[in-house]
């Protein structure tokens, strides 16, 4: 059983300096990764605290099931998230007119919208997750 004092309770196997590393490399990944997705723009331009947690919570779902056959629907996401409907339609639009996601409608049924990262985001998460996974075997 797992405590909160437990490192491997965070799935990080080693000592606290690894969790603080971890942690410092998701806090630096989470300001700088939506905004360099924005076509010609290499600095935040917008506060990063109004990226709420609510926003991550979605950001996380998508890339959980990201590699899935098929692409999440906005009912997925709210469904899987717990967040209210309407909060996720807001953080959906505006993760789009950042260039985090994009949003197609399905093949085989028009009404449906499905939900995924753009090229350049899908790059940029995953890199994180990979050099996160580093960091848990490496050290």
């Amino acid at each position: 059983s797992h405590t909160a004092h437990d490192n491997t309770f965070y799935g990080l196997s080693g000592t606290a300096p690894n969790l603080i590393r971890w942690r410092i490399k998701t806090r630096k990944f989470q300001q700088e990764s939506i905004y360099s997705c924005l076509p010609g723009k290499s600095t935040p331009t917008v506060n990063n605290r109004n990226f709420s947690n609510s926003v991550w919570n979605v950001i996380y779902f998508i890339a959980l099931n990201y590699y899935s056959s098929e692409l999440l629907t906005a009912s997925d996401i709210f469904l899987g998230t717990g967040l209210p409907k309407r909060t996720v339609i807001r953080i959906l639009d505006r993760l789009e007119s950042l260039n985090v996601i994009k949003k197609t409608v399905d093949g085989n049924d028009r009404r449906v919208t499905r939900i995924g990262f753009t090229a350049i985001f899908a790059k940029k998460i995953d890199k994180h997750f990979q050099d996160s996974l580093a960091i848990r075997i490496n050290h």
